[in-house]
């Protein structure tokens, strides 16, 4: 089995992280705190994780607030009190967390879907919408960004949202080395560790987690209560940039070694009974997730013929292994692709600019996919076999007329062609050839508006539309055991109206309102089957509508005291929906919490801080046919400790940490449609966390 040959490939990603970390290398040129670039539009926003001077809304976290307090194990540790952005931590390394923004995504049964997501400007979306996140160096984060609205629609397939992780720039110091390492309640132990510097006018930076994790869901089938939820998880990140030209060449490489154990979701008779166990069937197939990978990316930025211009380049190799209940999934996986942006702004008369951007990128993606039966863990019987590629090519285009500094037009367009092949080998016994193809296009155009009708006050409207084709996985897994793709699985699109206002209040308070109205057609839907429960297939629903609107407050409330509250209201309906099942016309979309409140207090004193967040969550609905719901709920969590206590050269950094103080019994996240109703994967009661960081340099 490829899995087990143990490549290389952990080690050399590894080693050329080292050797990043040893090697002058340029600074990267930072934007000034006032600015974010995200691609291809440039938009201001004040220092608040709210945007402004765009059609459309923008959130934006940085700084400590990702990092301090927490083990850097979850990705909703870091992204808190976001509008639109509901991120279900399922405790379950195997799938990741499942996130959605205003609905889209919700579908994903493992790694993210519906949502283009970026790494310091790498795409960690596949040509074929599917991305995961497991090699996402949580400890060095230094900026998100999470773009929500139409114009998502310029990145391209499955753009619902857009999120961008961005690692802290090298240090515009001398060399300095930091490791923390946190443990905590069910096994959990992180130890993490950064290089940074700089020589010359060169910098660079490597950083490195250890994670384990025992989990808290009980082994059903062990007699001595052990839990089953077992991962361990190392990644490495390591970072360059160089002058280059007129611009910065900016290196990203990583690699990630995952094996994680998947408990799966349960039914609420067996909630109701006060247990948290894993499902038995999943323990009994020997359920886990043993999986490699790593990724080599460049960028450039700067000036190029008279334009500011970025080109990217990057490759990705990922090898699967992971047992499910009914099968045996084995995956090599290679992907890569290059991109370039050229912008630029003229005098537009009137005392008007006129700013433009365009651009090109091409991904490839090649999936050699095995499935076998499961015989307890262990492949058996082979089933399928066949290699698929997906080519993906997009064009784009955009314009934006500032009207002196009270009117600003903006208007985009974007043309993707997804080409999609199999070449299916699994032929024996008269087992029918099903290699083919599909071709999935769309065009993409957006507009939008926005009009300042003071100096802190501004209204927006956009309308865009947004177009997602169904994942290799998603068209491989089909309910009749063919192989070869789902002939009958079309691709969605959405066209999304939108309007708002923000502003601020004394330089101390942003606001900002929103409201949303999107119309799918052809949405695709999970369901499983009682022939192989555990399984995921999918299928298109008519019509869907996306309709909700989102506010947020971020304010400076006194000295060193500061909060972030995030509202997000979705109701999202099945306008049109008939199975062979039944008619599910006017029903909930399940997956999707219709509201949610999130709200976050941070006190900073000197070197120490308080960190206070509460998240009350609606009933969350978990089948077509609106027969269940997960219950509402309300977390409290606490961080407090000290930043840095100075000793010498010594930065010290110890904090403690409460999940879930009230020990409330929830659901974490859900699984639509599962079959037997498990629909429900439940979350931990309360949890303790203890961390120690120390920094050494000047």
């Amino acid at each position: 089995m490829p899995i087990f040959a143990r490549t290389s490939l952990y080690t050399t990603a590894l080693l050329a992280a080292l050797v990043l970390s040893t090697m002058p290398s340029a600074v990267v040129a930072q934007d000034p705190p006032s600015v974010v670039t995200i691609d291809p539009v440039l938009v201001r926003v004040l220092g608040s994780s709210i945007g402004t001077r765009a059609p459309y809304p923008i959130s934006v976290v940085s700084g400590a607030e990702l990092t301090r307090g927490t083990a850097s194990a979850f990705i909703e540790e870091a992204l808190r009190s976001v509008p639109g952005v509901q991120i279900h931590n399922r405790f379950n390394f195997a799938v990741g967390e499942r996130i959605a923004i205003r609905g889209f995504g919700a579908r994903s049964q493992f790694g993210v879907r519906g949502i283009r997501v970026l790494v310091d400007g790498i795409p960690a979306t596949l040509p074929d919408g599917q991305a995961t996140l497991d090699h996402l160096d949580l400890a060095g984060l230094g900026r998100v960004e999470a773009l929500r609205g139409p114009n998502a629609a310029l990145y391209g397939n499955a753009a619902g949202g857009v999120l961008h992780f961005r690692t802290t720039d090298p240090a515009l110091a001398p060399a300095n080395v930091g490791i923390r390492t946190t443990g905590g309640s069910f096994g959990l132990l992180s130890v993490q560790g950064h290089a940074t510097g700089t020589s010359g006018d060169v910098g660079y930076r490597v950083g490195f987690t250890d994670l384990s994790y025992d989990g808290f869901r009980r082994d059903p089938e062990a007699d001595d209560g052990s839990a089953y939820g077992r991962a361990d998880r190392r990644t490495l990140n390591g970072t360059l940039a160089i002058p280059a030209g007129d611009g910065t060449l900016r290196i990203v490489v990583n690699g990630m070694d995952l094996d994680a154990e998947n408990p799966g979701s349960l039914p609420q008779a067996t909630l109701d009974e006060g247990q948290r166990a894993a499902w038995g069937f999943n323990v009994r197939s020997g359920a886990i997730k043993d999986v490699r990978q790593g990724q080599l990316g460049a960028s450039w930025m700067g000036q190029f013929a008279g334009t500011d211009a970025e080109f990217a380049a990057w490759g990705v190799r990922r090898e699967l292994f992971n047992p499910i209940p009914g099968r045996v999934i084995e995956l090599d996986r290679n992907a890569g692709g290059v991109r370039a942006l050229f912008q630029g702004s003229s005098d537009a008369g009137q005392n008007s600019t006129f700013g433009w951007g365009a651009g090109f990128e091409t991904e490839f993606q090649s999936d050699d996919r095995q499935n076998f039966g499961n015989a307890g863990g262990t492949p058996d019987d082979l089933r399928l076999d066949q290699q698929e590629s997906v080519r993906g090519l997009g064009l784009f285009v955009q314009g934006r007329l500032d009207v002196g500094d009270k009117v600003s037009f903006l208007a985009g367009l974007r043309f993707d062609d997804i080409s999609f092949s199999v070449d299916d080998r699994f032929t024996a016994g008269g087992d029918p050839d099903d290699s083919g193809d599909r071709s999935m296009n769309a065009l993409s155009p957006s507009g939008g508006v926005v009009v300042a009708v003071a100096d802190a006050t501004e209204l927006f409207a956009s309308v865009g539309r947004s177009f997602e084709t169904p994942t290799t996985t998603e068209l491989a897994n089909r309910a009749t055991g063919a192989g070869g793709f789902n002939p009958d699985l079309d691709p969605q699109s959405g066209v999304t109206f939108e309007g708002g206002a923000r502003t601020t209040v004394d330089q101390r308070v942003a606001l900002e309102v929103s409201l949303f109205h999107t119309e799918v057609t052809d949405g695709l839907v999970p369901f499983e089957v009682p022939t192989d429960p555990g399984r995921t297939y999918f299928r298109n629903a008519g019509r869907i509508t996306y309709t909700g609107w989102e506010a947020s407050a971020d304010s400076r409330l006194a000295p060193g005291v500061s909060a972030r509250v995030a509202f997000t209201n979705v109701d999202a309906t099945y306008d049109l929906f008939q199975t062979e099942d039944g008619d599910f016309t006017g029903n909930a979309v399940p997956g999707q919490a219709p509201n949610r409140f999130d709200a976050t207090l941070i006190l900073d004193r000197g070197p120490g801080f308080v960190e206070l967040r509460g998240l009350w969550q609606d009933d969350v609905p978990v089948d077509d046919e609106g027969t269940a719901s997960s219950p509402s709920y309300f977390l409290a969590d606490a961080r407090f400790g000290f930043d840095e206590i100075e000793s010498g050269t010594l930065r010290l950094a110890p904090f403690v940490a409460i999940a879930n103080v009230f020990d409330t019994d929830y659901n974490a996240s859900v699984v639509p449609n599962a079959f037997g109703s498990r629909y429900f994967e439940p979350g931990p009661g309360r949890t303790y966390r203890v961390g120690f960081g120390v920094t050494w340099g000047n």
